[in-house]
């Protein structure tokens, strides 16, 4: 018989099994530090580690089976009174869990076996009287699995582990089921437009030969052809029934089928329980976690790609966010600060929000750390949402110290990139003194997308309802015109209104009836449309290996015509836009309405890691009129290629990391920025040198050992144009 090493099957189940009681006991470990009395939570708990033991001892892990057999005994001694609850015993029986979880097969870097022997030992020295107990310490990077935390209420009842490999499957193949059926309908359209067109003929033939003499072999002909066409009309009504039944049969697989992708939100919360009383306590504050909306659904793939992220916030806010007990007491809060999570559905999508009841974001301490780290110019002025847009910056941090859980450079740019990998939007609000929400607006699922269908000339589009802030009639909006350009005013606020069927290359006349309006950065962005034609649920297919994915297409679906629409990202092709005039760009990057085109000044992005050059620099070209962003090596000016291009890029070649080469040419290649004039200004004076600079793609070559501030001067504007 094999054994779990060699089937695959048999390891899953396992593994399904362990994951779920050490869930639970986790779960109930925390629950039983809240109220240590209740001898019904200790009993459950003692089940459960009984449940591992047995798992344990029929795949021959005698190293697990050690530590599920002393957690069971020291359960039992808590349960019969033996032994009070403490948190240091809490504190073992939670990393008996996690030793449990990380030395399962299949986990690729596996808890080692002399760790496993230090939790027995020290279960037994506990069991033994030994006060307080140590707790053996690992740094467990891939242990900590609460996959398994959703299947605890389905105890008892019959199930069948499915990958979800295979469900994706099912579905994309219920995909082109719909697709086939909804070719049948045409089909059917088609032989009845046909039958119809016939039994007109017929009928004015019958007509016209009714007072003339014909043969019987005539009229014999024209009943059989009239007896073709009735069945013919029979057989594409019965094809048309035929296909409707098929569309309603294969909408319940799709929804069965999506079900089955289908896994509540406790499936990520279920740990950050665990994750806040460890922070807590190693930050010296006191913090209550609340979980709203765990039963709320997501499918698997945006759950999964969105439960990292979800746990930075949760971090973010125990260490960021919450005040010690003594500051929030001398502020006049209550002494235990509180973080929550909640889920709840918002129509065709999911809102996580974090929050926090703490500090806040105080915009004077944001804006001085961005200034420290060179985000910023010193006399920045930048405030509100888009000052607040700095803390998505990659690798931007405002803490002072680098410890477990900050200062590491890995922020919230992380959480955006996730979030918009999914199609999803994140929002931040906060209140200084009173605390922060970050908002998470998520698809429901990947397979079956909600869109608002848009027409555009000849053409109908399919919008993602997540990248969508909200629709509006152009029929009364307010219209007028900045720069040359047109605006709408929306809600008190200046939106540039840009031209969906331009940006498309959508031949013929447009008349533009409504606007789609979609955030860009900190600001909104409002997309003119001929129409809209309300929502759809639609199962979008990528356009495969042949095509890959061009700009700002997303993928594609099958209309009820045959007809192919795409799925359009508003918010990448609001990044790609040319909104033509300095003026017009400067306003959707933030500038106030009314702003000339004179008073708005060209960007320069400078990279150089020697201070003094970066400065002298700055300083050259501020003094001649230029807006000049800074950049302290290769890879933060390389960051900034996430941002609206600059009108051109002034770097040095030799900096850690990434080189001015590779940041050449990593321009070159980033879509908005192909064209933007590269100056490479560098002590290196030989050809080839010059040569490598010309062949990355820069647009001028300046040296350091003949720097002349005029001939700089000179090279950006010719560059430039002005």
């Amino acid at each position: 018989m094999a054994g779990w090493a060699d089937d695959p099957e048999l390891l899953a189940t396992f593994r399904g099994e362990v994951e779920e009681r050490v869930a639970s006991l986790q779960a109930g470990l925390l629950a039983l530090e809240a109220h240590p009395s209740p001898r019904q939570v200790v009993a459950s708990l003692f089940r459960d580690a009984h449940t591992v033991k047995g798992s344990a001892r029929m795949m021959g892990l005698s190293e697990v089976l050690a530590v599920a057999h002393n957690a069971e005994d020291l359960l039992g001694a808590l349960r019969d009174g033996r032994l009070s609850v403490r948190r240091d015993l809490v504190d073992l029986l939670l990393a008996s869990c996690d030793g449990i979880a990380g030395a399962l097969p299949g986990v690729e870097e596996p808890v080692p076996e002399d760790h496993l022997t230090a939790l027995a030992g020290a279960m037994q020295r506990a069991l033994a009287g030994e006060e307080p107990v140590v707790v053996p310490r690992w740094d467990p990077r891939t242990a900590e699995d609460e996959d398994g935390a959703d299947e605890n209420k389905r105890r008892g009842v019959d199930s069948v582990r499915v990958t979800t490999a295979k469900v994706y499957e099912l579905i994309d193949v219920i995909g082109e089921a719909e697709l086939d059926a909804r070719r049948l309908e045409r089909a059917s359209d088609g032989i009845n437009a046909i039958a119809t067109d016939n039994s007109r003929w017929l009928r004015t033939l019958r007509e016209a030969l009714h007072s003339a003499e014909v043969g019987d072999e005539a009229s014999m002909a024209i009943t059989r052809l009239t007896a073709v066409d009735d069945q013919l009309l029979a057989a594409s009504r019965d094809l048309r029934e035929l296909a409707e039944d098929s569309h309603s049969r294969l909408a319940e697989v799709r929804d069965g089928a999506m079900g089955l992708a289908m896994v509540p939100v406790r499936r990520v919360v279920a740990g950050l329980p665990r994750v806040v009383r460890d922070l807590a306590a190693a930050t010296g504050k006191d913090v209550r976690l609340i979980l709203e909306g765990q039963d709320v659904e997501l499918d698997k793939q945006v759950l999964d790609g969105v439960s990292d992220a979800l746990k930075h916030l949760v971090v973010n806010a125990v260490d960021h966010g919450c005040e010690p007990p003594a500051e929030r007491v001398a502020a006049g809060k209550h002494a235990q600060a509180t973080v929550t999570v909640t889920a709840r559905a918002s129509g065709g999508t999911v809102v996580i929000e974090v929050t926090d009841d703490g500090v806040g974001i105080d915009e004077n301490v944001l804006r001085a750390a961005a200034i420290e780290r060179g985000v910023l110019l010193p006399d920045s002025l930048l405030s509100g949402q888009a000052l607040m847009n700095v803390l998505f910056q990659p690798s931007f941090s405002t803490a002072k110290e680098v410890t477990e859980t900050s200062g590491r450079g890995v922020g919230l740019d992380v959480v955006r990139s996730a979030v918009e990998a999914l199609g999803g939007l994140v929002e931040l609000h906060t209140t200084p003194g009173s605390g922060t929400t970050f908002a998470l607006t998520l698809p429901v699922t990947l397979g079956v997308l909600r869109c608002l269908m848009a027409r555009v000339g000849v053409e109908r589009f399919a919008l993602p309802v997540p990248g969508v802030v909200e629709s509006l009639s152009l029929k009364n909006a307010i219209v007028h015109e900045l720069a040359g350009k047109p605006v709408v005013v929306r809600h008190g606020e200046t939106l540039p209104l840009l031209d969906l069927g331009a940006a498309l290359g959508v031949p013929g006349d447009r008349d533009a009836t409504a606007a789609v309006v979609v955030r860009h950065g900190e600001r909104q962005v409002a997309w003119a449309v001929d129409g809209l034609e309300g929502e759809l649920e639609l199962v979008v297919k990528d356009l495969g290996a042949f095509l890959g994915r061009p700009p700002v297409i997303s993928g594609a679906t099958i209309d009820g015509d045959g007809s192919v629409v795409c799925l359009v990202d508003l918010r990448e092709l609001s990044d790609d836009s040319d909104t033509g005039s300095p003026a017009y760009t400067a306003m959707i990057n933030g500038a106030e309405p009314g702003m000339s085109e004179t008073q708005v000044r060209p960007r320069v992005l400078v990279v150089e890691d020697s201070v003094g050059v970066r400065e002298l620099e700055r300083a050259i070209l501020e003094g001649a009129g230029y807006e000049v962003i800074t950049a302290i090596d290769g890879s933060d000016g390389a960051s900034h290629l996430r941002e609206k291009p600059t009108d051109l890029v002034l770097s040095d070649v030799e900096m850690p990391g990434m080189d001015g080469y590779q940041l050449t040419r990593t321009i070159r290649r980033t879509r908005g920025w192909e064209h933007v004039p590269v100056v490479i200004m560098t002590s290196r004076v030989s050809e080839d040198d010059q040569r490598a600079g010309m062949e990355a793609g820069a647009s001028a070559y300046l040296l350091k050992t003949q720097f002349d501030q005029e001939q700089l001067v000179e090279t950006v504007r010719r560059l430039i144009g002005r």
